[in-house]
């Protein structure tokens, strides 16, 4: 508890305190990001986002269950009482959970098996399992009945990106291929 309290103090020394006031009336995320509980996962970093911009729903594989009612009440929250623009699911690189899916014995408690026993191993490796997860996941979303009557309305749109850890390097997932930020534009045109 030492080591939060220190960093909450740091934390109120260099908060935008305005910022936070001027929230304090309610938020208006424009993203909706499913990502990891993974703690080196920070999506507010990743994205360079400011107090507000992110609605964020993590949990362990950064999985898009609706079948959950975690999952599909921040998902119906998001979507029909903060209006976001974005759904994104934020995949990563050696992604613990779906290393767990590739050897089931590591599933060795009821929330473990509960949460991630439907998932399965797809790939050579852990990183192009841990992209396919991704896919699933996106793949989801796009099913949901909420989130395919906004998207029929034109109101958002579901996105996937992956996160290499290492390098600190973001791709995303554009008409069945990895690209990189930059390419995005000219790919969607």
């Amino acid at each position: 508890m030492d080591t939060l309290l220190q960093g909450y103090g740091r934390f109120r020394e260099r908060a935008d305190r305005d910022a936070y006031c001027a929230l304090c009336s309610g938020q208006a995320p424009h993203s909706l990001v499913i990502t990891c509980s993974d703690s080196r996962i920070v999506p507010e970093d990743i994205f360079d986002a400011r107090p507000g911009e992110l609605f964020v729903l993590r949990n362990v594989g950064n999985l898009a269950r609706t079948d959950e009612p975690s999952v599909a009440a921040a998902l119906d929250y998001a979507l029909l009482h903060l209006g976001v623009k974005n759904v994104v699911v934020l995949a990563h690189t050696d992604c613990g959970a779906v290393k767990a899916t590739r050897h089931p014995e590591h599933l060795d408690t009821e929330g473990l098996r509960l949460w991630l026993g439907e998932e399965h191993f797809d790939g050579a490796d852990v990183e192009e399992a841990a992209r396919a997860a991704g896919v699933r996941q996106l793949d989801r979303i796009r099913k949901y009945p909420l989130f395919r009557k906004l998207e029929g309305e034109g109101k958002t749109s579901a996105s996937l990106c992956f996160f290499s850890i290492g390098t600190c390097s973001l791709e995303i997932y554009v008409n069945g291929q990895w690209v990189a930020p930059g390419t995005v534009s000219a790919i969607c045109k």
